[in-house]
């Protein structure tokens, strides 16, 4: 085939794709504008991020896990038994009929499978409106909440893949990939004391350590990050780290951290870190870890994996002080200075933050107890704001529409387009010199909305 041939094919081909983009837009009520101020994000706008997930990363995501499935075939079977072979072929058609159900926009549909949270997940999809519960309708958290919960479901069908955490291989690839970063950053932080200074410089380690997320991209963290942290900070578009640290050292006795975790690997590492830190500085008697309790997003914490991680530290044999960190991280679980709280499906559900004491008052109590909790990451952000899209200046604490069980601090790389508590017009300056800057994860924010309480006021 000639050049002329070649490019005419690829012109028809464009063409073709073009018109069945259009006939889509127009069959599904597209909308072309962006959503106006207060509405909530969702894919049912042509120019967001939403969309973009549902015409292509999420039917991508489901592709790529097919093709994972096929290609590590022997080792699923060699790990959960020779029925897996049937049962894998099972599970790849029924993600390709899920797949496929993106595509075409379809309704969401009950989860049959019964699991703890079954209940509470078809309350929930019996709740959302009508005309918000198909792929393209829903609000954005509420559909990219039910793909990963539906996938889950999948698995849950077949006794032997039923615990196979699909997403672990790529989880552990990472975490070892970033093991050189890792002990040169633990040697850099070793016998830090208490200040100010210090404080910050962790929190910030954590909030640029949210930049490893699988779901996004596949880079590693910066070798040189803890020591390039000072050049990082003209792309913390808010800091309110100082905030941070008044709120801590005034808190009162005794001082329980919540840390609501993201993604595994590198990101928990700085978590663990800053934990470390604040038991060891006296800055807190306990931190509490709040993890997912399936697979999720890709890269996201379950308790497998933070176990993993602290197996992964305590029985290094490549770097020394990999195994002292692990070894103290484990003697901190057994004195209770660490809690792994027991799982919550809140986390795996659509409800964003503000239904917590409603659905689960339990929870929103539990976290009370804590002196401050702090939430990691943009898809911990968008269900504290509930993927509303506020005006980018308005308050952080407001946009939390009353969800302040303790004083709530949120840590993000932006990876959405979804944001609140900016200075003015830093969106519009910045989507002018690049249109796709926020979902890149080049800048961030640290926000704290402050739960003012007495002494010995616990509960909210």
């Amino acid at each position: 085939m000639d050049s002329s041939s070649i490019q005419t094919t690829v012109g028809d081909s464009s063409a073709t794709a073009n018109e069945e983009e259009a006939k889509f837009i127009e069959k599904n009520l597209i909308v072309v504008t962006k959503p106006i101020a207060n509405e909530e994000l969702s894919a049912r706008f042509l120019p967001t991020f939403a969309y973009v997930t549902f015409k292509k990363r999420s039917p991508g995501l489901i592709r790529d896990l097919v093709a994972s499935l096929q290609e590590n075939e022997p080792e699923i079977i060699k790990e959960c038994g020779e029925y897996a072979h049937f049962d894998l072929k099972r599970t790849i058609w029924s993600l390709e009929l899920l797949r496929d159900d993106i595509k075409h926009n379809r309704e969401f549909q009950p989860i049959r499978v019964k699991s703890p949270d079954t209940e509470h997940w078809n309350k929930f999809i019996a709740s959302l409106n009508s005309d918000s519960r198909s792929w393209f309708s829903a609000v954005w958290l509420h559909a990219e909440c039910y793909l990963y919960r539906r996938i889950w479901s999948i698995f849950q069908r077949s006794d032997t893949l039923k615990n196979f955490d699909y997403f672990a291989d790529q989880k552990i690839m990472a975490a070892r990939a970033t093991a050189p970063q890792m002990n040169a950053i633990l040697l850099s932080t070793m016998g830090m004391e208490r200040s100010q200074e210090n404080f910050q410089r962790l929190l910030k380690l954590c909030v640029w350590g949210n930049r490893c997320d699988l779901s996004m991209t596949k880079k590693g963290p910066d070798m040189m990050l803890l020591q390039k942290l000072k050049q990082y900070d003209a792309d913390l578009l808010a800091d309110q780290s100082a905030d941070v640290w008044n709120d801590l050292i005034e808190a009162y006795d005794p001082v329980y951290v919540d840390i609501v975790c993201d993604n595994a690997g590198f990101e928990l590492f700085t978590d663990l870190l800053l934990g470390d830190y604040l038991i060891q500085a006296g800055l807190a008697e306990r931190v509490r870890f709040h993890v997912k309790a399936i697979p999720w997003f890709v890269s996201d914490v379950t308790a497998n994996d933070f176990h993993w991680m602290l197996k992964f530290f305590s029985s290094s044999a490549t770097y020394p002080h990999f195994k002292s960190f692990g070894r103290r991280l484990r003697g901190y679980l057994r004195n209770r200075s660490f809690i792994l709280c027991d799982t919550s499906y809140f986390w795996t559900i659509g409800y964003d933050c503000s239904r917590m004491k409603e659905v689960l008052p339990c929870l929103y109590v539990y976290m009370s107890t804590a002196a401050l909790a702090i939430f990691k990451g943009d898809l911990n952000y968008r269900k504290l704001l509930g993927d509303i899209n506020y005006n980018s200046t308005d308050p952080f604490s407001d946009c939390l529409r009353g969800f302040l069980p303790t004083s709530v601090c949120a840590l993000r790389t932006i990876k959405s387009d979804i944001y609140c508590g900016l200075p003015v017009c830093t969106v519009e300056w910045l989507t002018e010199e690049d249109p796709e800057w926020m979902i890149t994860g080049s800048k961030a924010v640290i926000q704290i909305a402050v739960k003012h309480r007495l002494s010995g006021d616990i509960l909210a």
